[in-house]
């Protein structure tokens, strides 16, 4: 080989050696909020946070094969706690992070639990579907991780903390950070000296204390106070920790505890609490409160015009130049109850990344040393289960370096947000986040008290919950109409051998007025209790009713048109057997249908209004648009067929009254379409129990016509013309079958019954 070749040889290793050396690494995009204090913060803290969890990166995966050729690189979303035009932050944050997920834009997302799954409850909000354009984002856009991760691996995190990570057993969040709320206050000084044992005096009573009682000891000491309203999280977590101190926000204590918010001793608690925010807002205007930031409060903190910094427990680090870890200044808010927070690592379903790579790239920024590097450096607070302290040395160790940490977190009386707001009727936390902050501003600036209870009664409340007297008025009639039904079908099988009634087809008759009396069952759906099974039998009910109207009218129109045809009550062609076990198979085939969806399909309710309006629940199911459009358009084959009948028999009529009768199918039609609107769309406030009624009547009266044109006039005319009718047999077949089609005037149809009573009694 010439010198050369070997020249070439060598060139060629250098470029493939400076490719390997200097080749760009895959980047993890990882979006993050800014730091919630971006002026007291500086800018190289931020980056020194994205290089240096990089570098812990880098180092972790540097003999993997093939994370080695990756680094994290963090994108800090720019979360402007306080809007001043008043639209929610928190709208547009989801907005962003849901378009930017589907674009590929991020890997991973750190998300509290504010987020994460806030939209899963039992009733499903449409604002979700229309704000963000996912019925469910945690699901349709972040991974499920589950396949990847031994849970043991998670062991070391509080289970609370895990738990709100997990989705039926779909593993979508990994806990990343944990948070609380504290208040700071001025170190022992000679220039806070004044301030720090005035501070020192309350301290003593801080567990006792409620913030009424906290604010008022401070105006005795003319200590000023000034709290952060600007951050919605920050205003919820106040609203749930003052509420607390006056009352038990569990369930497990009292299953009605959300009628606080909406009692009549409720307009107390907000006046007291309203008064209590003007207090520490700056003029007593309340708006200075709802837009002051923490920023802004750290300010007021730092020049002495606030005696303490109401923050997270994480913003220690900001006082760690001035302080030891075993002197930081920081107490529990009163009651020691005080909100938690709790941050999620949450995988991009969307990433170009594989899942399986993802799972182990979320572990290793998840994990003790991760949790302990980040606590070390940057003051996190790691998601451990510190009730295992006794037996776990990291445990030990890290409450060895944050002493005062360990300290508050073993007293703290802990609230979960959401938790609280969390039942089988309540909106979806979305909601409760989107909403409740901008009502409870809206209410300390305007004090319009009717306003912040009706936004906290929708929160948990539909309007169908409590109809009073009138709920059991429309249950009665509704009962009464039933009953009268029933006795229709009894005096149908009673009767169903004369001709009156043979010409009708009794037994598909029955099913017809079975069927109304499914119809005003189905108005039950609207009422409590709630359930996911309530939906799934309801639509069974819902599709027996209507197949159970519409295709025995069908045999009955046909059958009739038959008779019109043959003039003889004896159809050969399609008898009664025949005609019963066809229809009897399409109703079988439109029901099963109804239950393969039942078994098939995702079940929710979604409630039709907000917090903003009344609520009411209906139920819905996956697929909901194609899957009723198939079952819509075969019932609307059979309408139309239906129609073709009727036309059919009416040409071969020669009175409305021949066919007067299968216009109970148009009847029923409508009265479904309005019932349901009218429940559902009426917005009569106080009202609405009284409309509810009226609409239960008008629902009852016109099934009640319906039946009594098919078969209750019928009925009552046999009982009044002839003694004789449970006897009567079957009519000569030579006779001419459409008289009885039609009930004629009184004299006339005492003569048919009387000459259907001789020829009986002749034979």
């Amino acid at each position: 080989m010439n010198f050369r070749n070997i020249l070439k040889v060598f060139l060629i290793y250098l470029l493939f050696l400076s490719k390997i050396i200097w080749a760009d690494k895959q980047r993890i995009k990882i979006c993050m909020k800014q730091p919630d204090m971006p002026d007291n913060i500086p800018r190289e803290e931020w980056e020194r946070y994205r290089k240096e969890l990089n570098n812990y990166f880098i180092e972790k995966t540097k003999n993997h094969e093939i994370l080695n050729n990756y680094e994290i690189d963090i994108y800090f979303y720019p979360y402007l706690p306080v809007e001043s035009s008043g639209q929610p932050v928190a709208l547009n944050y989801m907005n962003d992070l849901a378009s930017k997920l589907s674009k590929k834009e991020y890997d991973f997302v750190v998300m509290d639990e504010r987020i994460l799954f806030n939209e899963m409850a039992l009733m499903e909000s449409p604002l979700i579907l229309s704000e963000i354009n996912y019925r469910q984002p945690s699901l349709e856009l972040l991974h499920d991780l589950s396949k990847y991760i031994n849970k043991k691996d998670l062991e070391f995190h509080d289970p609370k903390i895990l738990s709100y990570g997990i989705y039926e057993n779909k593993i979508i969040g990994i806990p990343f950070e944990y948070d609380f709320d504290v208040l700071y206050y001025h170190g022992k000084d000679e220039k806070y000296s004044k301030s720090y044992n005035d501070t020192q005096l309350l301290l003593q009573n801080m567990e006792n204390y409620t913030w009424n009682d906290l604010i008022k000891q401070m105006e005795s000491n003319a200590q000023p106070l000034r709290v952060a309203f600007g951050d919605d999280n920050d205003l919820l977590n106040f609203v749930i920790e003052y509420t607390s101190n006056h009352y038990n926000l569990s369930p497990e204590y009292d299953s009605n505890y959300m009628d606080l918010f909406t009692n009549k001793s409720s307009t107390n608690y907000y006046t007291e609490f309203r008064d209590l925010v003007r207090t520490f807002s700056e003029k007593n205007n309340a708006r200075n409160a709802a837009l002051t930031s923490l920023d802004d409060a750290y300010n007021y903190f730092k020049k002495n015009n606030s005696s303490f910094f109401k923050a997270k427990a994480s913003h220690h680090y900001i006082f760690r130049s001035e302080y030891s870890n075993y002197e930081i200044p920081l107490s529990l808010p009163p009651k020691y109850q005080t909100a938690t927070t709790h941050k999620y690592l949450v995988a991009n379903k969307f990433s170009k990344i594989n899942p399986e790579l993802l799972a182990e790239i979320a572990l290793i920024l998840t994990d003790k040393d991760a949790q302990l590097f980040r606590a070390k450096n940057f003051g996190s607070i790691p998601t451990f289960d510190f009730s295992k302290m006794d037996t776990d040395q990291d445990l030990q160790n890290y409450c060895q370096d944050n002493p005062i940490l360990c300290q508050v977190m073993e007293k703290m009386k802990k609230l979960y947000i959401r938790d609280i707001f969390k039942s089988d009727t309540m909106v979806p936390f979305f909601e409760i986040l989107y909403l409740i902050p901008i009502r409870f501003k809206n209410y300390f600036i305007t004090n319009d008290l009717d306003y912040i209870k009706f936004s906290l009664t929708n929160v948990y409340k539909f309007i169908t919950d409590h109809l009073g007297i009138y709920g059991i008025l429309s249950i009665l009639v509704s009962t009464i109409t039933i009953l009268f039904f029933t006795f229709y079908i009894y005096m149908t099988i009673k009767l169903k051998n004369h001709p009156y009634m043979k010409v009708i087809s009794p037994i598909f008759c029955n099913f017809i007025v079975l069927g109304c009396i499914l119809n005003l069952i189905k108005v039950l759906k609207f009422i409590p209790p709630y359930s996911l099974l309530k939906i799934k039998l309801f639509l069974i009910i819902d599709t027996l009713g209507t197949n159970l109207i519409y295709i025995p009218m069908f045999a009955v129109a046909y059958r009739i048109y038959r008779i019109y045809k043959t003039k003889t009550l004896i159809v050969y062609t399609l008898n009664n057997k025949r005609l019963f076990i066809i229809v009897f198979s399409v109703i079988f085939l439109a029901v099963l249908y109804r239950i393969i969806i039942v078994f098939t399909c995702r079940f929710y309710y979604e409630s039709i209004g907000s917090v903003r309006y009344a609520r009411i629940p209906v139920g819905y199911y996956s697929n909901f648009k194609t899957l009723n459009g198939i079952y819509q358009g075969y019932l609307s084959f059979i309408f139309i067929a239906l129609i073709f009948m009727i036309v059919a028999t009416g040409s071969h009529s020669k009175k409305f009254g021949d066919i007067c009768y299968t216009f109970v199918i148009f009847s029923t039609n409508i009265s479904d379409y309005i019932v349901g609107r009218l429940i559902t769309r009426l917005d009569g406030g106080d009202n609405y129990p009284l409309f509810f009624f009226i609409t239960i009547i008008f629902s009852c009266l016109l099934h009640f016509i319906c039946v009594y044109t098919l078969v209750g006039s019928r009925i009552l005319l046999l009982m009044r013309g002839s003694r004789n009718y449970s006897n009567s047999s079957t009519t000569n077949d030579s006779s001419d079958a459409t008289q009885y089609i039609a009930l004629r005037p009184g004299i006339r149809i005492m003569s048919i019954i009387k000459r259907f009573s001789i020829f009986n009694i002749e034979k």
